[in-house]
Parts: structure tokens; C-alpha cells; sequence
């Protein structure tokens, strides 16, 4: 069964965003947070998915009100070399709804005292859900920061493929490190099930 890694390299780009999310939100309190609009849009750079692989840039566009988020990810030329059942030229289009945030005293005292904006961020507690879709593929996922641990799980329904696994966000040296376990089957025989793990640096 061909691995199409693909449709990883954009979950991890999507739970990337998250943490731009989790900034934005945990700068202000949660009531303030359902009033306002907010916007932002960068490039992105993705690491490559085997050795010797090349990397993938592309941008992103984030757009909200309050709890209900949009993200709109695209990798440049992607749809060169991928099948259109993985990714199309029209990106990756996500869905989101944060359920729950909450910002600690430790928020502030990176925030504001240490300018440490993502120490700040994995200290904001926070949950929520992400509806996926990319050419003939559509997925969903749960997050949750605790404070203490950043986690999520997530299941991908392809045409040919399905995937399901769990992620682990941290910080590593000033580094956000995305940490993935999943299993991923062919609908044909999905009794055959075959467990991977993948480390991404962003």
C-alpha cells in the first residue's frame, strides 16, 4: 500500500496553526474573545516527509470570529506531484470551533513579563474540533491543551485509504514538535492495519 504522506504533512500543518490560534485567543479573555474578528496569513514551510525528501512551502490564512475559526492551507505546485484524490490547487479548507479557553497566570508571566509568546501559548488551556477537506478527502479532529500537555486525535476518510492516530504537540528548544502515532488501512482490507510514527519540527 503506497504511503501518501501527503495528507500527514497537512494535519501537522493544520495543527500548527492551532497554536497561532491559541496565541491570538489567549491574549484576551474569553469573553472579550466572542466578540472579536481576527485574521492572519503567513508562509509556510513544511519539513520532508522521508529522507532525503524536499520540503514543501506554501502558505496559510486564518480567519475567525470569536470561537468559530477558518483555515485555508495551500502548498505550492503540490498538485504537480500529487494525485487529485490527496490535493488539488484549492488547498486544504478547514472548519474549527474552539469549545473551551482559559488563560492562566502562566500565560501572563510569559506573556507580558518574559515575551516568550509560545511558552505562553502552551501554557493557555484550551479545547476544541476541526472539520477537514482536501480534493476527495475529508477528516476531523480533537484537541486539547491542558496546561500541562497538548494532545489531539484525528481520523482521515479517503477514497482508497482511511487513517486514525492521535498527536502530541511540545516545545523543544524555542521549536514546536508535532509527535504522531497513527494507523492507516486500505478500505479493501481494513483488518490489515499498519501503526506509524512520525516526528515533525516546525
Amino acid at each position: 500500500m503506497k504511503k501518501k504522506y501527503i495528507i500527514i504533512i497537512l494535519l501537522v500543518a493544520t495543527i500548527g496553526s492551532i497554536c497561532i490560534l491559541e496565541y491570538s485567543m489567549g491574549t484576551f479573555s474569553a469573553l472579550t474573545f466572542d466578540q472579536m474578528k481576527y485574521s492572519q496569513s503567513s508562509k509556510v514551510t513544511l519539513p520532508p516527509s522521508t529522507p532525503g525528501g524536499s520540503y514543501l512551502g506554501g502558505s496559510y490564512d486564518i480567519n475567525g470570529t470569536g470561537r468559530d475559526f477558518n483555515i485555508l492551507l495551500a502548498l505550492s505546485g503540490a498538485e504537480k506531484s500529487e494525485s487529485p484524490l490527496d490535493y488539488t490547487s484549492d488547498g486544504l479548507k478547514v472548519k474549527g470551533h474552539v469549545d473551551m479557553i482559559k488563560v492562566t497566570p502562566q500565560t501572563i508571566n510569559y506573556l507580558l513579563l518574559q515575551k516568550d509568546t509560545k511558552t505562553a501559548m502552551f501554557n493557555t488551556i484550551l479545547s476544541g474540533n476541526m472539520n477537514m477537506t482536501c480534493a476527495a478527502w475529508n477528516g476531523t479532529s480533537q484537541f486539547e491543551n491542558n496546561g500541562a500537555n497538548f494532545n489531539g486525535t484525528f481520523f482521515i476518510n479517503g477514497v482508497v485509504t482511511d487513517w486514525e492516530g492521535n498527536y502530541t504537540l511540545t516545545l523543544e528548544e524555542g521549536r514546536i514538535v508535532i509527535t504522531t502515532d497513527y494507523f492507516y488501512w486500505s478500505k479493501k482490507t481494513p483488518k490489515n492495519k499498519k501503526l506509524l510514527h512520525s516526528v515533525y519540527y516546525l
